[in-house]
Parts: structure tokens; C-alpha cells; sequence
């Protein structure tokens, strides 16, 4: 269960009503993501957006489906497709396999200088500047591979909170309870990051720059938005469960995405 997976089926949708083969258009995000993306389907197939609409209310994947002047449609998806994509991300499912040799990448060494060029490598394909090297040396957070990493890190280090805490099945509609702006950020990013990966073999640029956006909102996140009781007396609750799934979905992003640039993200910092 994916983004990507909900494209095609509004890409069927819309070819069934052409009768034509038809180009699956990403669902982009809009500033009520996570929870509505919005879809150019419509008028890439020169359809009626109306008739796919009315076509899409019909997927159990979707709440609603809003046209708009332009022909542009509003996908709201449900918190059970939210929870499924979660979990498939936090298994690994739907990303793509390593296509490089891993090296381990860690603050210090040789180790260190590889995980910097393969990234750096990545991120310049698509014309950006190249950091200066005095940064690219840095173990510090201006060096966005440090970034990258202590992100993972610390996913790693909530996964080791969390074991033995209680309960990890989630109710989908706990995920409407993440409320914060840092948690709807930080869901945003790690739903997108699978169709930036996958982009891996011709725009690089996209995996390391989705890495970093992954790997931002986490740390904002992490430091704001426990995971666990935080108060005496307090017991697990929904929104807690729902914050796991997040995080062991964002941790499989950031490694998954390291993996696909060659370097084998660190458990620890």
C-alpha cells in the first residue's frame, strides 16, 4: 500500500473512462497533507473530472474526492490506507533493494568520507552545488549526511525505547489524533519519501533530497513528540502506538534510502 499504488488505481480509473492506455500521475501533496494529495489524472487523460471522481469515491482507499476549477481533483485518503502504507514502509515493502556494495557509514574515518561522496554524488546529480569541503568534513549538522544519520540514530534509539512497552497494534483512526504540526510534517515526508526513492536509477538528486526532508522533520519531531508516557501515572495511549508506526516507518525510509546510495546507516552516533 502506497502513494505510488493509489496512483495507478486513479490512472485505471481514468483510462477505463478514456479507453485508452493512460500515465499514472503522482499524488502531490497539499498543505492538508497528509491527509488530501491532490491529482493532475484528470486532465493528463483529458477526462471528465467530475466522472473520475464520482469513479474514485467508490475505492474503500479513499474518503472523498473534491474537483477543482482548474481539473485538478482532492484526494482525501483514509486513516486505514494511512495505516497500511505505514506499515508496509516500517517492513520495507514497496522500496527499492540496494544497488550498491553497502559501506557502514559512521562520524569517523574513511567510513565516513564514503558516506559523504555517495550522498554528495546523489545530491549534485541534478545540478546542484557541491558543499564546500570544509563542511562536507564536518560531524556537524550543516553537513546534511549528518543530518541523514543522526536521524536514523535516533529512530533506532526509539525502536529500543519502545520494545517491551506494551501493545504495538495501532487503530488506523489513532492516526487522526496526530494533531501537531510536527507530527502531520513528519507523516507527510515519510508517505512521499517512497516515490522519491524510487526515483533512484535517473534523478539520485530525489532520494538524497527526500532523505534529508525524512530525515529533518524527524529530528523536530523526535524532540517534541514523545512516543512514549512522559508523566507519572501515565499509561500508553493511542496517540503513542500511532507516533511508533510513524517512527518505524521513517526509520525504514532513512535506511532504506542510505541503503540505495551504497552506505549502511548507523544504529548509533
Amino acid at each position: 500500500m502506497s502513494l505510488d499504488a493509489l496512483a495507478r488505481a486513479v490512472a485505471d480509473a481514468a483510462a477505463y473512462l478514456s479507453r485508452m492506455p493512460v500515465t499514472p500521475a503522482p499524488l502531490e501533496r497539499t498543505d492538508r497533507a497528509p491527509w488530501v494529495w491532490v491529482t493532475a489524472q484528470a486532465r493528463r487523460a483529458q477526462v471528465d473530472p467530475r466522472a473520475l471522481a464520482a469513479a474514485l469515491r467508490r475505492d474503500d482507499r479513499i474518503d472523498a474526492v473534491a474537483t477543482r476549477p482548474d481539473g485538478l481533483l482532492e484526494v482525501t485518503v483514509t486513516p486505514n490506507f494511512v495505516a497500511a502504507a505505514l506499515r508496509d514502509l516500517a517492513s520495507g515493502s514497496g522500496m527499492p533493494s540496494a544497488p550498491l556494495p553497502l559501506v557502514p557509514a559512521g562520524p569517523e574515518g574513511d567510513a565516513f568520507r564514503l558516506a559523504v561522496s555517495r550522498f554528495e554524488a546523489a545530491r549534485t546529480a541534478g545540478g546542484a552545488a557541491p558543499l564546500p569541503a570544509q563542511i562536507a568534513a564536518r560531524r556537524t549538522l550543516d553537513n546534511p549526511v549528518m543530518v541523514v544519520l543522526l536521524a536514523h540514530a535516533r529512530a533506532a534509539r526509539v525502536a529500543e525505547q519502545v520494545l517491551g512497552s506494551g501493545p504495538s497494534s495501532v487503530d488506523p483512526s489513532a492516526l487522526r489524533t496526530l494533531t501537531d504540526p510536527l507530527d502531520l510534517a513528519l507523516l507527510t515526508e515519510v508517505l512521499d519519501a517512497p516515490r522519491r526513492l524510487a526515483q533512484h536509477q535517473t534523478q539520485p538528486q530525489d532520494v538524497a533530497t527526500g532523505l534529508l526532508a525524512v530525515a529533518t522533520a524527524y529530528l523536530a519531531w523526535e524532540e517534541h513528540c514523545p512516543v512514549t508516557p512522559t508523566r507519572p501515572g501515565e499509561g500508553t495511549t493511542s496517540r503513542h502506538l500511532a507516533r511508533q508506526l510513524v517512527s518505524r516507518a521513517g526509520r525504514s525510509v532513512l535506511e532504506r534510502g542510505m541503503a540505495v546510495l551504497g552506505v549502511s546507516a548507523p544504529a548509533r552516533m
